[in-house]
């Protein structure tokens, strides 16, 4: 058994805590942020489906919008709202920096996470919103002071953030009031817990005209990646695992990783701020999978758990769960299904290629953790 979030907790924190959303923080371990098979996942993924609004507040991090709803039982959701329609595509010369962050992209993660066996993108759900009633009646003062109605009469605000947030990329109901958004649970934050972020060593350089070493140095994992003692544990493993799913889901945007710092160093990264992914469907970006061609370690549960799934057919498990799980409709296309059997074909190539140069004994590490 992991360690569990319940044991960090004192006495007077567990009482003012005692609530139903308390009661899903109490099974987050170094493992997962979720049991797939609890009576709490279910009642979490109830709460951020029908839980009534009584707060919408901005999140100040990151650079597109993002609302924090205030939910009954102690719950808080972060929404991000509809921007595209669901067979929209990157452009081909956009950065993904200056990419839109989608809500079926999260939604869709969220369930290629539960699928894999990973069980670290905290749980979330699609869900409709009323965008006067749910949205801008509950809206703070500085939230509700960007809503306008647009020529086409419907009901609308900008927020405040470095992307989209003008009256060109306004989040509006469409049609009416009605607007559809993806809802995921809040994880504790300081003082109940401690975070700890880590700078991703493959992350981009964000710059148009600038690159970054492990872009053109094929020895960067040797030279940086494995000689810091930081990597000497389940760290380097897990960004591995983080690598794999970051290709499979398309994102190109990890620049940080996410871990639950109070639950000890042998604590698994948390799959966090997925909107990016699926981008596109036409194309699969290789570049996602450099730290795995690099470094050529792999953990051996993962590797069995991605050979079963593929005898049962990813894209089926991916699409029965969205369709089993989800209010929204066609959360991924039929090509972004295909997309994700083809890049674990092209995900087994890159192992194969490592197991070729290094032997299987030499890539395939089993560390314990399932």
């Amino acid at each position: 058994m992991g360690d569990s979030f319940q044991e960090q907790q004192p006495n007077s924190q567990l009482l003012r805590l005692n609530t139903t959303w308390f009661q899903y923080i109490k099974t987050i371990t170094n493992f997962h942020v979720y049991d797939p098979n609890s009576s709490e996942l279910k009642n979490v993924l109830k709460h951020l489906q029908h839980g009534t609004i009584s707060e919408a507040n901005e999140m100040s991090q990151g650079t597109q919008i993002k609302l924090l709803l205030e939910l009954p039982n102690g719950f808080q959701g972060l929404l991000k709202p509809y921007r595209v329609p669901r067979n929209y595509q990157t452009q081909p010369d956009h950065f993904y920096f200056s990419d839109v962050e989608r809500h079926h992209a999260e939604i869709a993660a969220f369930h290629v996470d539960k699928v894999l066996g990973f069980n670290r993108v905290p749980p979330l759900i699609g869900r409709f919103f009323n965008i006067t009633s749910d949205i801008r009646e509950k809206a703070t003062a500085e939230l509700a002071k960007t809503f306008f109605i647009s020529p086409a009469h419907n009901t609308c605000f900008r927020g405040h953030c470095s992307y989209y947030c003008d009256t060109s990329h306004a989040v509006c109901g469409k049609p009416g009031d009605l607007l559809e958004g993806s809802v995921q649970v809040l994880l504790p934050r300081p003082p109940e817990i401690n975070w700890q972020k880590i700078t991703h060593p493959y992350r981009r350089s964000y710059s148009s005209i600038k690159q970054v070493e492990w872009e053109s140095n094929e020895n960067f994992c040797y030279e940086h990646v494995m000689i810091d003692e930081d990597y000497h544990n389940r760290l380097l493993l897990d960004m591995m695992d983080l690598s794999a799913f970051d290709f499979l889901i398309g994102n190109l945007d990890r620049h940080h990783m996410m871990r639950i710092n109070s639950l000890g160093t042998n604590t698994g990264l948390i799959h966090l701020d997925n909107g990016r992914s699926f981008g596109r469907y036409d194309s699969d970006d290789l570049s996602i999978l450099t730290p795995i061609r690099q470094c050529c370690f792999f953990r051996y549960a993962t590797f069995m758990r991605l050979y079963k799934i593929y005898h049962q057919g990813f894209s089926k498990l991916v699409a029965d769960s969205l369709d089993t799980g989800e209010t929204l409709q066609t959360i991924l296309v039929e090509e972004h299904l295909e997309a994700l059997d083809r890049r674990l074909e092209i995900l087994f190539a890159h192992l194969d290629t490592c197991m070729k140069k290094h032997k299987v004994s030499g890539v395939m590490i089993d560390d314990g953790i399932y």
